[in-house]
């Protein structure tokens, strides 16, 4: 099973916490969230340049933001970062504070690398 770990930032607090996904067929499977400082995060490679592609899902068990409760996230249309996500119409990126309107998507291509 392949498994990566996807580092996102809190839209509430801009506090980093990391995501575990799996890959299921084509998809990327959430199936757990840990709060994480950024040092160690970038220091376990867990920010590193690479891109997941597909699907996301969310399991059942999945607990959202460790620090707000939000079950979803976005990708920041300017700066192209990963925030939590509380299913408003509106939201701001916790990295560059564009504030976007949300469109969802059936697949999305994320890419790691520096808070």
């Amino acid at each position: 099973m392949e498994a990566k770990v996807m580092m996102i930032k809190c839209q509430k607090n801009r506090k980093a916490f990391g995501a575990r996904i799996q890959k299921e067929g084509p998809n990327w499977r959430m199936t757990w969230a840990f709060k994480i400082d950024e040092r160690i995060a970038q220091k376990e490679k867990f920010s590193s340049e690479s891109t997941i592609k597909g699907s996301f899902i969310f399991d059942e068990e999945y607990p959202g933001c460790p620090h707000c409760g939000a079950q979803s996230f976005f990708t920041c249309g300017k700066c192209g970062k990963i925030t939590c996500w509380d299913g408003s119409d509106t939201a701001t990126c916790a990295l560059c504070g564009n504030k976007s309107k949300i469109q969802l998507v059936n697949e999305l291509e994320v890419k790691g690398g520096g808070f």
